[in-house]
C-alpha cells in the first residue's frame, strides 16, 4: 500500500494486515490475493490492508463467491456462456476492486475503476438469500436498485441489486450487525444484470495533506469476515 493514503483514523477505522485465520472447510487458497484481477479486466490494487477487521460478512449464510460478473460467464465481456456456470459458483475468490469501469477512482492505479466487490450468493437464484448488515447502523439510503447503511463513524456500506419490492427495511431504520436488508436479486433500475450483490464502502481517506472521501478496497476485509462467517 502507498504511503500516500493513509484511513481517517479520526472516524476509529482501523486497519492491519491480513492475519492467518482460516475457517474450517476453507481450502488455503480458496482467495487469490487483492489485486489479483481476472485477465484482460484492468489493472488490480494490490493492498492487503484489512480495512475494516470488525465487519460482519454482508450475506447472512455462505458459502459465497466473489468474482467478477462482468468478466466472467453470462456477463458482458465473459465470452457467453450462462451466469449459472458452475466455474461461477466455486473457488478461488477473486478481487475487481478496480476491475475496468468509467468511474473515477482515485485509489486505482488507473485513476478510474469499479467502485466494491461483487458477490454471488450459495446458488444461482434470485431472491432467496439474504444480504445483511454489516455493522450497527442507520439506514441513510434507499435508491432504485441500492441501500446504503451508515455506521456511527460515518462509513458508508452501500448494497446494490436487491430485491427493491421485499426488503426488510425503510429508510432511517436504526439495525444491527447482522440484520436482514434484503434479498440478493438482479434489480439495476430499468434493466436486469445477473444475480449477484454488489458491496462497497465509502470512508475517508488522506491523500498527502488532504482528507477525501473514496470508495476503499473491501476485498481483504471481507476475506476475513467471511472466515468468521464459515468457522463452527
Amino acid at each position: 500500500m502507498s504511503s500516500r493514503w493513509v484511513v481517517g483514523a479520526a472516524l476509529g477505522i482501523l486497519a492491519f494486515t491480513c492475519g492467518s485465520i482460516l475457517a474450517a472447510g476453507l481450502p488455503a487458497d480458496f482467495a487469490k490475493p487483492p489485486g489479483d484481477l481476472e485477465s484482460g479486466s484492468g489493472a488490480g490494487r494490490n493492498d492487503t490492508t484489512v480495512y475494516f477487521p470488525a465487519m460482519r460478512f454482508p450475506l447472512e449464510a455462505g458459502p459465497a463467491y466473489a468474482n467478477s460478473q462482468v468478466y466472467r460467464p453470462g456477463g458482458m465481456h465473459g465470452g457467453g456462456g450462462d451466469q449459472c456456470a458452475s466455474g461461477n459458483y466455486s473457488y478461488p475468490w477473486r478481487d475487481i476492486y478496480c476491475e475496468t469501469r468509467s468511474w473515477a477512482m482515485p485509489m486505482c492505479p488507473g485513476a478510474k475503476g469499479h467502485q466494491g466487490q461483487d458477490i454471488r450468493p450459495a446458488t444461482c437464484k434470485k431472491d432467496l438469500h439474504w444480504a445483511v448488515a454489516v455493522s450497527d447502523g442507520v439506514i441513510a439510503n434507499v435508491g432504485t436498485y441500492s441501500v446504503t447503511l451508515q455506521a456511527p463513524n460515518g462509513v458508508l456500506y452501500r448494497y446494490l441489486h436487491l430485491n427493491m419490492s421485499d426488503l426488510a427495511v425503510d429508510e432511517l431504520d436504526h439495525v444491527r450487525k447482522g440484520d436482514r436488508i434484503g434479498k440478493v436479486s438482479n434489480w439495476f433500475g430499468d434493466e436486469r444484470t445477473t444475480i449477484h450483490l454488489h458491496f462497497d464502502i465509502k470512508g475517508p481517506v488522506r491523500v498527502g495533506d488532504r482528507t477525501i472521501v473514496a470508495y476503499l478496497p473491501p476485498y481483504t476485509s471481507l476475506i476475513e469476515a467471511y472466515k468468521k462467517l464459515m468457522s463452527p
